[in-house]
């Protein structure tokens, strides 16, 4: 049975995983937009560009004014596509808000034989895959635990690699899905410890979807659940001493808006996807989670395909969600 919903669509290829695609591929994300056509590639600092300075003050403001006069027909215009919701799937009760751990790079590449750079570059395809599925199933929020704060344990080699493997990533697909599909686009975590390259390219591509109104993804980045909750009740704790809050007035609401999940208007999970085979949270949106539901796939997330997420998809609709109370 199908069922159709009132979402936009637009389709994306997503090339194969062939180890000359790998190769190609790592070798083209060092050039900015290359394939995008978004600036000046002579725009740069340092080596790469700054997006910023891909936009005149013109351009931009013109971006923004139209943003904001086409809202209207926007939102007639989304009216009126239409996409097929697979299987049994139906669109009242999908989850809002899907929370991914992506996990098994190590076992895959060990049981392919290969650098572990592969199995990331294969996880990345997923990543794109998955993107665009929840886009076009109606997920309004999705939120990947890409990188911990306890992955700096890692060797460094491995730890560099995919820093910068994330910030192509984010300078090329997301730039991509932001300009064409009207992606929203945070990343969550300590930021701080990152390059100023990095930290320069998150800032620029969040101020640059901040007026998008279509799925928010929301990229982990050395995130960690203990982090942030400790974080939050340091920024409580100086309101209270500054005396702009009183003990009196931390309420479960007043905390929230103190967690990193406060850039999107659905902060708490309704489903939490895990692929390995792995049965732990692993320090990640502990406050958040509270209530979501839990799948564990034991496929490797780079082996992880639509139909698996379908499948999670059904299991949760599949659930009595009671929230403490009884089914009357």
């Amino acid at each position: 049975m199908q069922i159709s919903v009132l979402l936009p669509i637009k389709s994306t290829i997503i090339s194969s995983s062939s180890d000359h695609h790998y190769h190609h591929h790592m070798s083209s994300e060092k050039t900015l937009f290359s394939s995008l056509k978004l600036c000046n590639p002579q725009k740069k600092i340092g080596n790469r560009p700054n997006i910023f300075e891909c936009f005149s003050p013109i351009s931009s403001k013109s971006r923004l004014a139209a943003a904001s006069d086409s809202t209207a027909k926007a939102e007639i215009d989304d009216e009126k596509r239409v996409i097929q919701l697979p299987g049994d799937l139906r669109p009242e009760l999908l989850p809002k808000h899907v929370a991914l751990i992506i996990d098994g790079h190590g076992r895959w590449a060990k049981n392919k034989g290969l650098p572990i750079e592969h199995a990331h570059y294969e996880s990345k395809q997923k990543l794109k895959q998955l993107i665009l599925n929840c886009r076009k199933f109606g997920i309004k929020i999705l939120t990947v635990y890409v990188f911990s704060t306890e992955n700096w344990n890692r060797p460094k080699d491995e730890v560099d690699f995919l820093l910068a493997h994330f910030e192509g990533f984010i300078q090329s697909f997301i730039t991509e899905q932001i300009m064409g599909q009207d992606l929203r686009f945070s990343v969550i975590g300590d930021k701080s410890k990152l390059s100023q390259s990095m930290q320069s390219t998150i800032s620029s591509v969040e101020e640059f979807a901040k007026c998008n109104r279509g799925m928010h993804f929301l990229m982990a980045l050395n995130y960690g659940g203990r982090y942030e909750i400790t974080e939050a009740s340091k920024k409580i704790a100086c309101k209270v001493e500054q005396g702009i809050l009183r003990a009196e007035d931390i309420n479960e609401s007043v905390f929230e808006q103190q967690l990193l999940t406060n850039v999107t208007e659905l902060p708490n999970p309704d489903l939490l996807i895990r692929t390995g085979g792995e049965l732990r949270v692993s320090n990640f949106l502990l406050w958040q989670m509270a209530y979501a539901e839990f799948y564990f796939s034991s496929k490797l997330f780079a082996d992880f395909e639509e139909a698996d997420l379908i499948e999670a998809l059904s299991s949760f609709q599949r659930r009595q969600r009671r929230f403490g109370g009884r089914k009357k």
